[in-house]
C-alpha cells in the first residue's frame, strides 16, 4: 500500500468530524416552530432535539415541556470507557401564589412562615427538576451568571450555574442555562441542561449560543391562549365524549402524537408511532385481552372507565418519558391510570410489548374491578404474566406455558426448586409489595413463582390432564373467594367511609366552614380510594387470604405445585 499524506489528512478529517458531529449537529438551530398551544407562546428547539410528551399529573404540577439531544456527547472518564450524556431542556410554568397567610400556612411564625410565603428562586426550579441527581452541598454554595437575553418583549433574564449532575452512577459537570420568561398570568422557566466542558470553553460558549439562539425565537400572543389545563381532567369512568375531548387536546400539545379509538371504546390509545400495522395489531390484541378478563373476572358492575394506552415509538422516547432505565417495558401507573409502553426494533421486539401490553392491561383491568383497590403480588404479578404468555390467535387469546425470551418465567422457577431458593408458600402469599419484590435471589423470582403458583391454579381449574394428580377441587375455588372477599371488603369500606365524610360535610356546611375544607371533603366523598386508612386496607387484604386460602391445606398445596412444576413443566 503507498501511504499518501492527502490520503491520510482526508481521513484524519473524516474521523475528527464523526466524533464531533454529534456535539455540533445537536448545537444548530431548529427550523420548526414548536407551540405551546395552551399557553399562548411558541420557540424553536434546536435542530434534531425529541420532544417528550408530558403527563397529566406533570402538566398540572408545572412541568409542560420536555426535549432531549438525539445526539449525545461523549466525555472522559476516570475510568477510560467514557460517558454518553445527552443534553436536555424543561420547560416549567410556574403560576402565581397568593401570600401566605399565617392560618393557611398552618400557624407557622417567623422565619418558617416567610420562607413558605418566599417567591421560588431558579435553585428551587432546578432542584424540583434534578433534585435527585445533584450534589446538593456543591449546588448550594455556586453563584449564578445573571444577564438580560433581550429575547422578547416581555420581562426575562437568564442565569447559568454549574454544577455537579449524577448520571447512570457516574458524575459529571453539568452548566444549568436558565432563562425565566414573565408572562401576564405566569412565569415560563427553561432549564437546559448540557456538559459544563470544565477543560473546554470553546465548547461551553457553542452550547451557551446555540440555547441563547433558540430562546431568541420565542414569541407569545395572548389571543392564541387555547382552553384547555391538564387540572380538569375528566375522571375515566365520565362522559365518554368529555373524555375523548380531553385526551385529544392532551395529546395536540405535543407535536407528532396522535389519539386512536378502538371499536369497542374500552380504550384510548396515545402514540407517535406511524408503523400502522403494529398499532393495529396492538388494538386487536387489547380487545382481546379485555374480552378475555371480562370472562374469567366479571365485574358486579359494566366497567364504565376508558383506560388509557401510551404507546412510545422508541425504548429511548419510553425511558424519557418515565423516567426509568433499561429493563423496564413498560408499566401500569395507578396515579394516571395510563398504561406506558414502547414497541421493540424487530419481531421479537414486537412480541414481547405484546406481552407486556396484555401484562400490565390485566394491572389496569383490576385497577376499575376493585374499584382502585390493590390486590396481593402473587395475584396482580401472577395473572399479569399467566395472560402475557397467551398467543392471539384469529381475534382470541389462546393459553401458553410461559412467555418468550427474557420474560420467560419456568426456568427461573426450576433453579430456584434445584437450588432450593423458593421462598415459603404461606410467606409469599402474604409479602407486601416490597417483600413480595426482594424475596429474591434474583429479580425475577418473584415473578416466577406467582407466575407459577397462578399457571397451576388455572390449569387446574380447566381440567388440564397434566395436573389430575395434583390438583384437589378444593382448589378451585381459591381465587374466586380471595376476589370475593376482597371486592366486598373494599366495598363496605369506602360506603363506611363515604358515610362519614357526608357528617363531616354537613358539619361543615352548616358552620359555613373555609371553601378550601369544603371541596377537601367533597374530594374525600369522590374519592375515597385515596385517603382509606393503610391500615384498614391490610386487614381487608389479610382477609381475603383467610377467606381463600385459608380454606385449604397450605402445606399440602405448596407440595403439589412443586411437584407438578419439577415434574410436568
Amino acid at each position: 500500500m503507498v501511504y499518501s499524506p492527502r490520503l491520510f489528512k482526508l481521513v484524519l478529517c473524516l474521523i475528527v468530524a464523526c466524533c464531533l458531529a454529534s456535539d455540533l449537529s445537536a448545537q444548530k438551530s431548529g427550523r420548526s416552530k414548536r407551540e405551546f398551544p395552551a399557553y399562548g407562546f411558541s420557540f424553536r428547539p434546536l435542530k434534531d432535539w425529541k420532544d417528550i410528551p408530558q403527563s397529566p399529573d406533570d402538566i398540572a404540577a408545572g412541568r409542560i415541556g420536555q426535549f432531549s439531544a438525539e445526539d449525545t456527547v461523549r466525555l472522559p472518564t476516570k475510568d477510560g470507557f467514557g460517558l454518553n450524556v445527552a443534553p436536555s431542556l424543561v420547560v416549567l410554568r410556574d403560576t402565581p401564589q397568593e401570600a401566605v397567610t399565617e392560618e393557611a400556612a398552618g400557624g407557622l411564625r417567623g422565619r418558617a412562615g416567610r420562607e413558605q410565603a418566599a417567591e421560588k428562586t431558579v435553585h428551587d426550579y432546578i432542584i424540583s427538576v434534578y433534585g435527585g441527581s445533584l450534589r446538593k452541598d456543591e449546588f448550594k454554595l455556586l453563584e449564578a451568571e445573571v444577564s438580560n437575553p433581550k429575547i422578547t418583549k416581555t420581562d426575562a433574564k437568564r442565569e447559568e450555574i454549574t454544577s455537579y449532575l449524577v448520571s447512570g452512577g457516574q458524575g459529571y459537570d453539568t452548566r444549568f442555562d436558565v432563562f425565566t420568561i414573565q408572562l401576564p398570568d405566569a412565569k415560563i422557566i427553561f432549564i437546559w441542561q448540557y456538559p459544563a466542558f470544565p477543560d473546554s470553553a470553546k465548547k461551553l460558549k457553542k452550547w451557551s449560543s446555540a440555547a441563547r439562539t433558540s430562546m431568541k425565537t420565542f414569541k407569545y400572543d395572548a389571543s392564541k391562549v387555547e382552553d384547555f389545563s391538564a387540572g380538569d381532567a375528566p375522571d375515566s369512568d365520565d362522559d365518554y365524549s368529555a373524555i375523548l375531548s380531553f385526551h385529544q387536546q392532551e395529546v395536540d400539545q405535543t407535536p407528532g402524537w396522535r389519539l386512536l379509538e378502538t371499536p369497542s371504546k374500552n380504550y384510548l390509545i396515545k402514540t407517535n408511532c406511524e408503523d400502522r400495522k403494529s398499532i393495529n395489531l396492538a388494538i386487536k390484541r387489547l380487545e382481546a385481552s379485555r374480552k378475555l378478563f371480562e370472562e374469567d373476572f366479571p365485574p358486579a358492575e359494566p366497567i364504565t372507565n376508558v383506560s388509557v394506552v401510551r404507546i412510545c415509538e422508541t425504548n429511548e422516547e419510553f425511558q424519557m418519558f418515565s423516567g426509568m432505565g433499561n429493563g423496564v417495558a413498560g408499566y401500569f401507573s395507578p396515579s394516571s391510570e395510563e398504561l406506558v409502553l414502547y414497541f421493540g426494533e424487530n419481531s421479537n421486539g414486537l412480541d414481547l410489548t405484546l406481552a407486556v401490553m396484555t401484562h400490565e392491561g390485566f394491572h389496569q383491568y383490576c385497577h376499575f374491578l376493585f374499584n382502585r383497590a390493590a390486590a396481593h403480588r402473587w395475584y396482580d404479578e401472577g395473572h399479569g404474566d399467566y395472560y402475557g404468555a397467551f398467543k392471539l390467535v384469529g381475534s382470541k387469546l389462546k393459553p401458553n406455558e410461559d412467555m418468550k425470551g427474557g420474560l420467560a418465567r419456568i426456568p427461573e422457577i426450576k433453579r430456584m426448586i434445584a437450588n432450593g431458593d423458593v421462598a415459603p408458600l404461606s410467606d409469599h402469599l402474604r409479602y407486601t409489595h416490597p417483600e413480595w419484590q426482594g424475596q429474591g435471589p434474583s429479580g425475577v423470582s418473584c415473578y416466577a413463582q406467582s407466575f407459577t403458583i397462578i399457571y397451576f391454579l388455572r390449569e387446574g381449574t380447566r381440567g388440564r390432564s397434566r395436573t389430575v394428580k395434583y390438583f384437589k377441587k378444593e382448589y378451585k375455588d381459591i381465587i374466586p373467594n380471595y376476589i370475593a372477599s376482597l371486592h366486598a371488603g373494599y366495598v363496605k369500606a369506602y360506603a363506611d367511609y363515604v358515610e362519614e365524610q357526608e357528617e363531616s360535610l354537613k358539619t361543615a356546611l352548616e358552620a359555613d366552614a373555609d371553601e378550601e375544607i369544603i371541596d377537601n371533603l367533597k374530594e374525600r366523598i369522590s374519592k375515597p380510594w385515596l385517603y382509606l386508612d393503610s391500615e384498614e386496607k391490610r386487614t381487608i387484604s389479610y382477609k381475603a387470604i383467610d377467606d381463600s386460602w385459608g380454606k385449604i391445606d397450605e402445606s399440602e398445596f405448596e407440595k403439589n405445585w412443586l411437584n407438578y412444576i419439577d415434574n410436568e413443566l
